[in-house]
């Protein structure tokens, strides 16, 4: 039996559908005389990565242009340091030159400290034989949501890129330069040497549907006028939801004749046993946009009330489109959704959509929020002092403060409770590793010394550093970093006089009070079973 060529999602790589004007566009980047350096930007969901890794498999060997191509997914294993980025950047190199040029394959040793100049040898060695290499980094915006980069990778690969023999080209779901996390990052001029503007991957235009229903009709199925409108009409072009309405369409009418009828039957059905396509569309949109489908799911929005971002983004993502002065829904399978989870989020512009709403109703909102993380074993000082915090907000949000330095303290309590002996002896092993690695400390002859600051040194090396390892029998980093801010805070909740200046907030006092109640969940739980006095 053939199989169906309509895939969704899985790890083997489905036939190009449609697609071919935007993958010549690419092309002709790569392929002219002086090829461009590409950057492909689209959501997810919209094909970015079958894009790339078909465009990775053209110009694997013998394309004429480049000698070899490396696809480097970098969502799988992400490198979190220049480092292990230039041996990820350096194994895909060696791997793609194995069996076109094993010579310079077997001069890459990827635990060479030296690795950036390894592969600046092997692209000046590419140069003097006029061969080009093609490196498509695909999910690029993880690498650069998480690690910690410094200005000097991106001028590396600044210097490698400007060589002849490297074309690079990056999948990301926006544009490189707003991933950045730091300012040193995002002011490299690494960035600069990619085409303005980027490749945008959005839902199907009419170029595209012919090569996504060729399938359909190859297995014998005849549609009518009315079908392929309907299947339009249904999925908005958004490539995911086209796959999963004509898999099915394939599996259950080869050989049919499908009218607006049967693709309705079929829609519904969808939508019945509905799995995470449409809550992974919907979570990939921000507040704007889901307030913008929730309206759109009950009628036209006059064009004059979007900002021209919002009007694109939902004109690019095929949940829209613009008619005369009003922008129209286009996607039945997101309008669906979208009236469902309306009444939620009128609920939530009601209470949250203003300032005034949100400082009227933040107080009850955190008090459910901590009767969610309050469990029967939880420490009950720890719980009240939580408590009054959160009562404390209103009417004087400062007020909280001044509960933050016993919440911090009571933490402590219960995490020296058990970590240390009774007569908290801070472990010789402990002293001496940190002592070897010439960490800063201070102790009381021995023991856990008496000041909460002090106390919050000890835990950041419990929890491990990058020079110490992780000592701790039960509590987490994410619990230390936890504890730390709201010592500090309590400190300054403490010490507010001595800086007049500063006026607390509700929404500062809100989310010290959120990092509080965070606390008590996430230490319960490392706690639980634990031989605590």
């Amino acid at each position: 039996m053939t199989t169906n060529p309509y895939q969704v999602l899985g790890s083997s790589i489905p036939p190009l559908l449609g697609r071919a004007a935007l993958f010549r566009r690419i092309e002709q980047h790569l392929l002219k005389p002086q090829p461009d350096h590409v950057s492909v930007v689209g959501p997810k969901h919209y094909g970015k990565s079958f894009l790339l890794r078909h465009l990775a498999e053209a110009h694997h060997t013998g394309s004429g242009r480049y000698l070899t191509t490396a696809y480097i997914d970098l969502r799988n294993d992400t490198p979190m340091s220049d480092r292990t980025f230039l041996r990820r950047f350096a194994k895909g190199i060696k791997g793609a030159l194995d069996t076109v040029r094993h010579d310079l394959s077997e001069y890459i040793n990827l635990e060479d400290p030296a690795i950036y100049e390894v592969l600046d040898d092997i692209f000046e060695d590419l140069n003097e034989t006029g061969a080009r290499v093609l490196v498509v980094f695909d999910h690029f915006d993880d690498v650069l949501a998480g690690a910690e980069y410094s200005r000097t990778l991106w001028g590396q690969l600044r210097e490698l890129a400007q060589k002849a023999s490297l074309r690079l080209v990056t999948g990301s779901r926006r544009p490189l330069r707003e991933l950045c996390r730091t300012e040193e990052s995002r002011t490299s001029n690494f960035w600069g040497i990619f085409y303005d503007p980027p490749v945008r991957v959005t839902a199907l235009n009419d170029d595209d549907w012919p090569g996504f229903l060729r399938s359909l009709e190859d297995a014998g199925c005849a549609l009518d006028q009315s079908a392929r409108k309907e299947i339009a009409n249904w999925t908005g072009g958004v490539p995911v939801l086209v796959c999963a309405l004509l898999r099915d369409l394939w599996d259950k009418h080869q050989g049919a004749h499908l009218s607006k009828l049967e693709i309705d039957q079929a829609a519904n059905t969808m939508l019945e046993e509905q799995g995470q396509l449409l809550p992974d569309l919907w979570a990939e949109c921000d507040q704007d946009l889901r307030s913008d489908l929730a309206k759109l799911s009950d009628g036209d929005i006059r064009l004059a009330n979007l900002s021209e971002s919002r009007r694109r983004a939902i004109e690019e993502r095929g949940f829209g489109h613009v008619s005369g002065n009003r922008v129209r829904g286009s996607c039945c399978f997101v309008q669906r959704y979208a009236k469902a989870l309306a009444p939620t989020m009128d609920d939530l512009n009601r209470v949250f959509g203003t300032a005034s709403g949100f400082e009227t109703h933040i107080r009850s909102l955190l008090e459910l929020r901590l009767t969610q993380v309050t469990r029967p074993d939880v420490d009950e000082d720890l719980r009240r002092f939580v408590g009054k915090a959160v009562h404390d907000l209103k009417p004087q949000p400062k007020d909280a403060l001044t509960w933050v330095r016993s919440i911090a303290e009571r933490a402590l309590t219960l995490i020296w409770d058990a970590e240390l002996p009774p007569d908290k002896t801070l472990p010789a092993e402990w002293l001496g590793e940190w002592r070897q690695a010439d960490a800063s400390f201070s102790d009381d002859g021995g023991k856990l010394p008496r000041a909460a600051g002090a106390q919050c040194n000890i835990l950041r090396l419990v929890t491990g550093t990058r020079s110490t390892r992780c000592q701790s029998k039960y509590v987490t980093k994410a619990t230390c970093l936890l504890v730390d801010h709201l010592q500090s805070v309590g400190n300054f909740g403490q010490h507010r006089s001595d800086f007049p200046e500063t006026t607390v907030s509700i929404g500062f006092a809100a989310a010290v009070v959120l990092t509080a109640i965070s606390l008590v969940e996430g230490l319960t739980g490392e706690l639980e079973g634990a031989d605590r006095v």
